[in-house]
């Protein structure tokens, strides 16, 4: 009888957090398509549910040759007016060298590689912005960063003893053309 009235409560708790997650899965469909109707819908676009205030990734290849715009939606309600979203590079490239280390059959150091992040666009720098467009001028894996800052708490909340929920859906739209041909 103890252990079906503590499966019970953990059997909701599963079914709300998947019904959740599936809720998020499809929210990049509620982003705004872009003007430019060459643009198509990428297969890398996805949603998901957040949590306020932890960064989350989402890991994408850029190819040579075509423009990207990349956009965002969320739910303002939980998560506020605005998201704070980079877009990085992932290098790999050698750690810094140290004396200490895995050393070869030489005695030498053999050098260590780790993933260099280079932020090549952020929104705080551009008022905010909801989209970024731009064209690849190599195929290279990038991040798209997002983070949730939380609606502000409101004081008659905490005096009822409610707390706002911190999980909310974000959706990324990631749409691409071929880089039109310019000049002669």
């Amino acid at each position: 009888m103890q252990i079906r009235s503590l499966l019970s409560p953990i059997a909701i708790a599963l079914a709300v957090c998947t019904m959740a997650q599936s809720e998020c899965s499809e929210y990049w469909k509620s982003a705004p398509r872009a003007s430019d109707v060459r643009f198509s819908v990428n297969g890398q676009s996805k949603g998901a549910s957040v949590q306020v205030g932890v960064p989350t990734e989402l890991n994408i290849i850029i190819y040579k040759g075509q423009d990207y715009r990349i956009s965002f939606v969320y739910d303002e309600k939980i998560i506020g007016d605005h998201v704070v979203a980079r877009i990085i590079e992932k290098v790999r490239g050698p750690k810094k060298p140290s004396t200490s280390g895995v050393k070869g059959q030489d005695g030498q150091v053999k050098p260590t590689f780790e993933d260099i992040k280079k932020v090549i666009w952020d929104n705080q720098d551009h008022d905010m912005a909801d989209a970024v467009e731009f064209t690849a001028t190599s195929t290279k894996r990038i991040a798209v960063e997002l983070t949730a800052p939380g609606v502000p708490e409101d004081p008659k909340d905490a005096k009822r003893g409610r707390t706002p929920s911190d999980i909310g859906c974000v959706g990324i739209l990631i749409e691409h053309m071929p880089t039109p041909a310019i000049g002669f």
